[in-house]
């Protein structure tokens, strides 16, 4: 059986490693920008998922069911690009190739370029917690509520992977049993439309900002450190926010992985910082503001880091909106937290 023989799949399922997929929305943890953030809490310490640039609201459709129909088995740029952007995020993994000879049985989309196969042992508990966060990345809402925002951005079409299979033309199943002969349990398997193939989608020509988020552990200092401080802070902990990365920091930080199901290494990558962020606005108070306030600081706004959202706040957030070709509405969103925090200073 080949890789079209995915169309016919039954049985839709859960996919048991999803259980802990969560959509992170604009409330108490937000999303950010198109940023996802999921891990499962008992998987071994991974590399963090690929950062996202920003993206405004518009968005890809999910990609039609389009099988292989000619060869032509020549690497496509999208293919390319996802393989080199995975690889460059989890080195320990390898590559199963992108092309396959016109010579071999069966429908393939590598036999047209637009497929590649990600070298991953499912048996391998590190690297099926590598698959599982790189693929809920794929497939979690963004901030604007675009279901499975970065596959579709990406052009992926279907995802086979230890004996489980997600379809963007059958998004609305999740993911469902596959019945191929080939299990799939050695790599992952991604096929992209042809638009995705050719970096003709949204991922490749409309992103706003490239913005990686920052990396930070115990020994770092600065106004990063203080804005994380400050939202630790107003998600219960008690630091002093001196900007200063030591222990009681990384203390609350593992305290906080472990109660939000993210993976306890005391690391703050794009998973923990996303689950910390909250939307603030004129009028809020406490620590939130706090950070919003030091993080504006960044780019030179001059604030009273007093945690009192007031006009003088919301003038700050909205020339910085106005500069950074945002709705200048004057709350600190999703996307304006990774500007302020990843993109800026």
């Amino acid at each position: 059986m080949t890789d079209v023989d995915v169309f016919r799949s039954p049985d839709p399922t859960r996919r048991r490693f999803m259980r802990s997929a969560a959509v992170l929305r604009r409330g108490a943890v937000p999303a950010v920008a198109a940023t996802v953030a999921v891990l499962l809490s008992a998987a071994p310490a991974a590399a963090v998922a690929p950062s996202t640039p920003v993206f405004g609201a518009a968005i890809d459709g999910y990609a039609a069911s389009d099988p292989q129909s000619t060869c032509d088995p020549v690497a496509k740029p999208g293919a390319l690009g996802f393989r080199e952007l995975v690889l460059r995020q989890y080195p320990a993994t390898g590559d199963s190739g992108i092309v396959r000879s016109c010579a071999d049985g069966g429908v393939s989309e590598h036999k047209e370029g637009r497929a590649w196969d990600w070298t991953i042992n499912a048996a391998s508990a590190t690297d099926h917690a590598r698959a599982d966060e790189l693929l809920a990345w794929l497939l979690a809402t963004d901030s604007h509520g675009n279901q499975h925002a970065n596959a579709r951005r990406l052009g992926v079409m279907y995802i086979i992977f230890d004996r489980r299979i997600w379809g963007s033309y059958q998004a609305g199943d999740g993911w469902r049993t596959y019945t191929g002969s080939n299990p799939h349990t050695d790599h992952v398997h991604f096929s992209f439309s042809r638009a995705g193939a050719l970096k003709q989608t949204t991922w490749w020509t409309a992103a706003d900002q490239p913005a990686a988020w920052p990396r930070l552990a115990n020994g770092a200092s600065g106004a990063n450190v203080q804005i994380l401080q400050h939202l630790l802070n107003a998600a219960g902990q008690s630091l002093t926010a001196d900007g200063s990365f030591g222990p009681a920091t990384e203390t609350a930080v593992r305290s906080f992985q472990s109660a939000n199901g993210a993976v306890s290494d005391g690391i703050v990558g794009m998973v923990t910082w996303s689950k910390l962020l909250r939307q603030v606005q004129q009028g809020d108070q406490g620590s939130a503001v706090r950070a919003a306030q030091t993080a504006l600081n960044k780019s030179g706004a001059g604030l009273t880091v007093d945690g009192s959202f007031g006009p003088a706040t919301r003038a700050a957030v909205t020339s910085f909106q106005s500069a950074h070709d945002r709705t200048p509405n004057g709350a600190v969103d999703p996307t304006l937290w990774q500007l302020l925090i990843a993109g800026v200073g």
